[in-house]
């Protein structure tokens, strides 16, 4: 995993972008624009995103449960895996809403639908849709993708003055090991000295 390509692009999105982002986003179809909404703001995968349903939106608690999608399917004994899921708080603002579009509390109650995806739309399609409010927002660039905003919600837990544990942003984002997840302390560390070098030239 890299957060810059082979020739120094940036790959994931910064404060602005990200708040660009979800701005753009509101002109979206209200379906569109929680999936927007729930990437940024659980750090998941697109297929992760797809994959969720009335019994993954955890109401009183105010948390999103990701199963976690691994590239590998067997263990090292060739055995088929366990699922693996995680749970994250995200704003209470963001619970209200998907609630309100997709009937969360009438299927629970009712017992229909429960376990059937929210979203119906394919991987591709969804990737077209980021695609779009991100050119929407004026994100251009390697970074303008689901990925970039993986990798922002990544970098975000790590700034400010009280930065995430690393084992707990590892959790969060589904990652194996631990570091996997150190990749994103570099990544604070460039920004920290971009900052510092703009403070200079002014």
């Amino acid at each position: 995993m890299q957060l810059f390509d082979q020739d120094g692009n940036r790959l994931s999105l910064t404060v602005e972008e990200r708040k660009a982002f979800l701005e753009a986003a509101k002109k979206e179809e209200p379906e569109n624009r929680l999936f927007c909404y729930l990437v940024h703001y659980t750090g998941c995968r697109p297929t992760e995103a797809l994959e969720l349903n009335g019994e993954q939106v955890i109401i009183k608690e105010k948390e999103i449960v990701i199963r976690t999608i691994k590239k590998r399917k067997l263990d090292s004994h060739g055995n088929l895996k366990k699922p693996k899921y995680r749970h994250i708080p995200v704003p209470e603002d963001l619970i209200d809403h998907l609630d309100f579009v997709f009937k969360i509390r009438q299927r629970l109650k009712k017992k229909t639908d429960v376990i059937k995806p929210l979203w119906s739309m394919r991987r591709a399609t969804s990737w077209r849709m980021v695609k779009r409010v991100m050119l929407r927002a004026g994100v251009k660039g390697k970074q303008a993708t689901t990925k970039g905003l993986r990798h922002g919600f990544g970098i975000a837990m790590f700034a400010g003055d009280k930065p995430m544990p690393l084992n707990i942003l590892r959790d969060l984002m589904g990652h194996t090991e631990t570091k996997t997840t150190e990749i994103y302390l570099q990544a604070v560390g460039k920004e920290k000295r971009k900052l510092v070098m703009q403070a200079w030239e002014s």
